[in-house]
């Protein structure tokens, strides 16, 4: 239980201003102590991982009062060394204050042993190792998995250039096919045109024979005065075997 300031507390006294801070960290210790043996009694507990880590918490915890511990105990000298001075602080208050000193040093050197004990760090390299071949598994893991991941997007956009030359070399193809084709086309409509004014100019002659050709037998069957297409024939025919036979005997 904490004890009550006496009149020294009441007349400025620093000691009971430092004992207050070094009580808050002493009792930070405590709690960090408390925690880190339920830690170090268990075997298959997660919260092992923990155990390094809150070792050395506690030893700069540790460390920190300490220190604080030695400035009280400073000033417990101090007032020894000038008792005309501090005359207020009678020798059960010196003494109360050393006890308190000794019991928090006693305290602290205590859980200091214990957390430096040999088994223990033992038990820390252990449990860091553990957390080093984890950490060394999930990087490689990690690392495995980002070389996965590289590998199926190099991969990956291999296979779309593929598919994107794929797909060019066929437009290329349908393009030459459809040049190819319109030429065809051209071609063909061409002719066709020129096929159709070869028609027209045949069938322009061929009515303007046939207008001669009404045109002579019209003559004829006014010379002849006969309208009988068949004896008009026959009158070109003999006419034109007439023509051939002199042709014949004039030129052979």
């Amino acid at each position: 239980m904490k004890k009550m300031p006496s009149l020294a507390a009441a007349s400025g006294d620093p000691f009971y201003v430092f004992r207050d801070e070094l009580e808050n960290k002493v009792l930070a210790v405590r709690q960090k102590y408390a925690q880190w043996r339920t830690i170090l009694e268990a075997t298959d507990s997660p919260a092992t991982k923990n155990l390094p880590a809150l070792t050395h918490q506690i030893e700069g915890a540790v460390t920190t009062a300490e220190k604080s511990v030695k400035f009280l105990e400073e000033t417990i000298v101090m007032v020894e060394a000038n008792r005309a001075k501090f005359e207020h602080i009678d020798a059960a208050e010196i003494a109360s204050r050393k006890a308190f000193v000794a019991a928090t040093r006693k305290e602290l050197r205590a859980v200091s042993t214990e957390i430096s004990a040999e088994a223990v760090k033992s038990r820390i390299r252990q449990e860091e190792r553990k957390l080093m071949q984890k950490s060394t598994t999930s990087l490689r893991s990690n690392l495995s998995e980002h070389n996965r991941n590289k590998r199926f997007l190099k991969e990956e956009t291999q296979r779309q250039q593929q598919v994107m030359q794929e797909q060019d070399q066929s437009l290329e193809g349908l393009h030459t096919d459809i040049t190819r084709l319109h030429n065809v086309t051209v071609e063909i409509s061409s002719e066709v045109q020129q096929q159709n004014k070869m028609l027209d100019e045949l069938t322009n002659d061929v009515d303007e024979a046939q207008e001669r050709m009404n045109f002579v037998m019209g003559s004829l069957s006014k010379f002849l005065k006969t309208k009988d297409t068949c004896q008009l024939g026959l009158i070109l025919f003999l006419m034109a075997v007439l023509v051939i036979m002199v042709f014949l005997v004039v030129y052979t």
